[in-house]
């Protein structure tokens, strides 16, 4: 078993994070050196408690007094920088969560950039449905053809694709077995247009799907569904990674999927 951290490194850990007054006053010190009085005016804290700061981090040797000022050392400089990067990080968590929680057996290899908050819409209690609202926007701002994985069917989808294929766009479509049989008994409509219309070819996939992923000709949108196959957030991005990656594993879903036409012909056959 690797060996961890020892008790003193944590105990630093846990003195820096105990408060925010402490990352607040190493942040100042950065800025430029400074007295205690000086931190006492910029920092939400007594001259006690900024005293008692300070001798915590003297003691570490992340500063040092100099002619009355304190400043960082070398090593207080980079405590300071990686905790800033924790801290940004865990930001990012927080906010990327809905999305990150419901992605299934891609998480592994997901880019960097789809972790991205500014690329992210997220359903919340006040609005159950930004995502899936977000998500039917970009289907109505396709650009070029499309290709689509989606384990849930819904009336609004439909109505989306069928406003594409009136423009003449193409779709690849991969749905798995639970929305085949959905489709079959909901919307009928649609699933014959799955089957007979020329602009759109239907993939079944050999097992559930746990993801929605939509490409035009320069745009990915990635939608994480929840175990009641709500949307709980989508990612979208233009970036050459994210779509060489969003084109391989649409290719890898494909690849495990039947045409609708021979799934149906196999149920007919069994009937």
């Amino acid at each position: 078993m690797a060996e961890g951290p020892d008790d003193t490194v944590f105990e630093d850990c846990q003195f820096l994070t105990g408060s925010p007054q402490r990352f607040a006053v190493l942040a100042q010190i950065r800025e430029r050196p400074a007295r205690p009085t000086d931190l006492c005016d910029a920092v939400d804290a007594t001259r006690t408690t900024i005293q008692r700061i300070l001798a915590g981090f003297s003691e570490r040797q992340w500063v040092v007094k100099r002619d009355g000022e304190y400043r960082l050392t070398v090593t207080g400089h980079r405590v300071l920088d990686q905790y800033s990067a924790l801290m940004s990080e865990v930001e990012r968590a927080r906010v990327v969560g809905p999305l990150a929680a419901h992605l299934g057996s891609i998480a592994a290899d997901l880019p960097a950039e789809l972790l991205d908050p500014d690329c992210l819409t997220t359903s919340s209690e006040q609005n159950p449905l930004a995502a899936i609202d977000r998500f039917t926007d970009w289907l109505h701002e396709v650009d070029g053809d499309v290709r689509a994985i989606s384990p849930i069917v819904t009336s609004v989808f439909n109505d989306v694709a069928v406003d594409l294929l009136e423009t003449g766009t193409h779709i690849e479509f991969i749905i798995d077995h639970s929305v085949l049989e959905r489709s079959a008994s909901d919307f009928a409509d649609a699933l014959d247009r799955g089957v007979e219309h020329e602009n759109i070819d239907t993939y079944v996939h050999d097992t559930p799907l746990d993801i929605g992923l939509a490409l035009d000709r320069s745009r990915v949108c990635l939608a994480a569904y929840d175990d009641r196959n709500n949307v709980r957030a989508i990612a979208e991005s233009d970036a050459t990674a994210v779509y060489s990656w969003a084109e391989t594993v649409f290719d890898r879903y494909r690849a495990r999927s039947q045409p609708l036409e021979s799934v149906l012909s196999v149920q007919e056959n069994k009937q």
